[in-house]
């Protein structure tokens, strides 16, 4: 019967047609469909394509331990880049995007955001393959991705997944990223500033192409015969350093908190007669030295050196640079390899340990230009009401802090004094902690919620005062604090108290 027929009829059929409906709605023959569950609704994303992505797994994983319930949502853009956009069941409302490692190749964990809520966003940078792997970078389409690109493409998938999801987009996106994922924080603040509402760059790698190039200059000289440094010696070069720079923060407390005062001698060790464990060796002293002075390159200096401090870490000079007896071997020497052989002479079979930065200047700047983040125009970012936060590891034998203090040093110039680039930006510095975490200092600190508090209520994190931590991994139980400062302050010691204790100590300026 359609509705024209019902006009037609008397008002006798009439109540017998709604007297029917009411049977049948009673009997349930014509209920509302149900309402879609968190899994329905997550696997409603499985096989589709927006934003041209390719959706390739959707599933809904229980709640385990610290996590939550939460959709992982897979998905592939072309040629290679894969991602991943996490969405809790029970959302805060806002979304983070981490950064990688490294060459990238892999998609970083987003637990410790979706412990808190947060949707979360990460990819493999555009391809896949071992984090010490370079060799993506022979395909120009995926080194773009990797360069400046994958982030940025990730970003509509990522937020048209979230409006669907949750009906909603989110109320404000964040960056965060240590070490490549700090030139990737960059990259985005200096290329694609209307992406992110706050960024949060660790330890950033932001000049890449200068600081691999620097590590293929340590690895050449460490190479040489009787150039390298056991084990035995870095403890005794860390000693050294330490008694000649630790307490001149007012405590020695096994780490260095005012760099600026160092000026350490590595001919303090030099041996007087025969080689020991506990000096050095002319060879052996110039390659102290090469580490600790800037990398210059036709007239221009591209990368700071870096700072005395750290050298006894086993996770530190060991593991970075020195390579535990074998320099090529290091994380530094892997790194500076890959960048010569696929980035800049695109050949596998070149030797790095015969590379001549100068024979190579034009492709390193063409390199340098597509990968590096060195620009200090942030004019967009700030003029749309981004904040950034950097922070780096006083003692980061992979990525030297020095770095970072001329970075922020220009990009206050950049923005026209100190005053004005307070109002987007601010650098902390941590005493003590090597590559994004580790090492003596205090490495734990909660830069997110500090950048929340900036973005959405207008307190800068200088004025709120961090305290940053180091917790027993066992137990997560605090063992030493630090008041975080802004830089150019450190942390003093106030003459009394637990030395462990943030409360000891104040920012000052050196």
């Amino acid at each position: 019967m359609t509705p024209n027929s019902l006009e037609s009829t008397g008002p006798g059929t009439f109540s017998w047609w709604s007297s029917a409906l009411a049977v049948l709605l009673l009997l349930g023959g014509c209920d509302d469909p149900p309402e879609p569950t968190p899994r329905s609704r997550c696997e409603g994303f499985r096989g589709r394509t927006l934003e041209g992505a390719s959706i390739t797994g959707a599933e809904l994983v229980a709640a385990s331990g610290q996590l939550p319930e939460y959709c992982k949502v897979s998905g592939a853009l072309p040629p290679s880049l894969e991602f991943e956009v996490r969405l809790p069941s029970s959302w805060n409302g806002k979304t983070v995007h981490a950064g990688g490692g490294g060459f990238d190749g892999f998609i970083p964990s987003g637990d410790v955001y979706t412990q808190k809520g947060y949707a979360s966003i990460a990819s493999n940078g555009g391809h896949t393959g071992d984090v010490l792997d370079g060799s993506f970078a022979l395909d120009p389409q995926k080194l773009d991705d990797f360069a400046y690109l994958s982030i940025h493409r990730v970003q509509p998938v990522a937020k048209a997944i979230i409006q669907e999801r949750y009906g909603t987009s989110s109320t404000k996106t964040y960056f965060e990223g240590c070490s490549n994922g700090g030139r990737e924080a960059l990259i985005e603040a200096q290329r694609w500033p209307e992406d992110f509402d706050g960024i949060i760059a660790r330890a950033p790698a932001y000049n890449f192409v200068e600081l691999l190039l620097a590590f293929n200059r340590n690895t050449r000289q460490l190479s040489k015969p009787g150039a390298n440094l056991s084990s035995a010696k870095l403890v005794a070069l860390g000693k050294a350093v330490l008694d000649a720079c630790d307490a001149k923060d007012g405590v020695a407390d096994g780490m260095i908190s005012l760099p600026s005062a160092c000026q350490f001698d590595p001919a303090v060790l030099r041996c007087l007669g025969a080689e020991r464990d506990d000096c050095l060796t002319s060879e052996q002293e110039t390659s102290v030295r090469t580490i600790y002075s800037p990398f210059v390159l036709n007239g221009a200096t591209l990368n700071q050196g870096w700072p005395p401090g750290g050298e006894a870490d086993p996770d530190g000079w060991a593991a970075w640079i020195t390579g535990n007896g074998n320099a090529t071997l290091s994380l530094s020497g892997l790194f500076g390899s890959g960048l010569i052989k696929f980035f800049i002479t695109r050949d596998p079979d070149f030797d790095p340990l015969t590379f001549e930065p100068n024979d190579w200047l034009p492709r390193i700047d063409e390199v340098s230009d597509l990968v590096s983040a060195n620009s200090t125009d942030l004019t967009r970012f700030r003029a749309r009401g981004g904040k950034l936060i950097l922070w780096h590891g006083g003692t980061d034998a992979a990525i030297s802090q020095k770095g970072t203090d001329v970075y922020y040093e220009n990009l206050v110039q950049a923005a026209g004094g100190l005053a004005e680039a307070d109002t987007f930006v601010e650098y902390f510095p941590a005493p003590g902690v090597n590559h994004c975490a580790g090492g003596a200092g205090a490495d734990s600190v909660d830069l997110l919620t500090a950048l929340e508090n900036w973005v959405e209520k207008g307190v800068a994190p200088s004025q709120a005062g961090l305290v940053a931590a180091k917790l027993n991994p066992q137990t997560g139980e605090t063992v030493l604090s630090r008041p975080l400062c802004k830089y150019p302050q450190y942390p003093r010691y106030n003459g009394s108290g637990d030395v462990n204790s943030a409360g000891s100590f104040t920012c000052v300026n050196p």
